[in-house]
C-alpha cells in the first residue's frame, strides 16, 4: 500500500495518462472516419494513434492498479462503503454550513437525507467497479485494433474490414471516455 502522498501523486499520474488516452482515442476515431468514405490517406497516422491509445491505456491501467490497494482501504472501505463515515461527514458538513449561514445572516441550505448520501456513496463504489471492467474490455479492443491495423492493407482490396476497424476505434474511444467520466465522478466523491 502506498503512502498518502505517493497515492495522490499516483492519482495525478493516472489522471494525466487517462486524459492523454482520451485524446489519442478521440483522434483515432476522428482520423479513421475517412476510411468509411474510402479515404486511406491517414492510415499511417491511424496506426500511430492506435498504438498511442493502447500504450496510454496500459500505462493508466498500471498506475491505477498500483494505487488501487490504497484506494480500496482508505476510500472505498473507509468511506464509500461505510454508512457511518458518510453520515458523520454529512453531519459535519451541515454544521459548517449552518455556522457560515449564521455568520452571513442567511438561511442554511437543507440537508440531504443521510440515507440518500449513503446510497449515493455506495453507488459511486459500484460505478468504479463497472469502469474497471469496461476499461479492461477497451484495452482488449485496442489490442485487437492494433493487430488488425498492423496486417491490414486497405489499398490491396481488403476494404471489408473498414467497419470492423472503425467500430473497434469507436469502442476504444467509448470505453476510454466512459472510464474518464466515471473516474472523475468517483474522485469527486472521495479521492486518495
Amino acid at each position: 500500500m502506498l503512502t498518502e502522498t505517493a497515492a495522490r501523486w499516483m492519482l495525478v499520474l493516472h489522471t494525466a495518462l487517462g486524459v492523454a488516452a482520451v485524446g489519442a482515442a478521440t483522434h483515432l476515431v476522428l482520423w479513421s472516419r475517412g476510411f468509411l468514405r474510402g479515404d486511406f490517406g491517414r492510415l499511417r497516422a491511424v496506426r500511430r494513434f492506435a498504438w498511442l491509445a493502447l500504450v496510454l491505456q496500459l500505462a493508466a491501467f498500471a498506475a491505477g492498479n498500483v494505487m488501487y490497494p490504497t484506494y480500496k482501504v482508505e476510500v472505498r472501505a473507509a468511506y464509500l462503503e461505510s454508512g457511518a463515515a458518510v453520515a458523520a461527514e454529512q453531519d459535519g458538513h451541515q454544521r459548517v454550513l449552518a455556522r457560515i449561514a449564521a455568520r452571513e445572516g442567511a438561511r442554511a441550505p437543507m440537508s440531504t437525507a443521510t440515507e440518500e448520501m449513503v446510497r449515493r456513496a455506495a453507488g459511486a463504489a459500484r460505478w468504479f467497479d463497472i469502469k474497471e471492467h469496461w476499461i479492461a474490455l477497451g484495452i482488449l479492443a485496442s489490442l485487437g485494433l492494433v493487430l488488425v491495423l498492423a496486417f491490414w492493407d486497405p489499398r490491396a482490396g481488403a476494404r471489408e474490414l473498414v467497419p470492423v476497424v472503425f467500430g473497434l476505434a469507436v469502442i476504444v474511444a467509448g470505453t476510454v471516455w466512459l472510464g474518464a467520466v466515471i473516474g472523475v465522478l468517483t474522485a469527486s466523491w472521495r479521492a486518495v
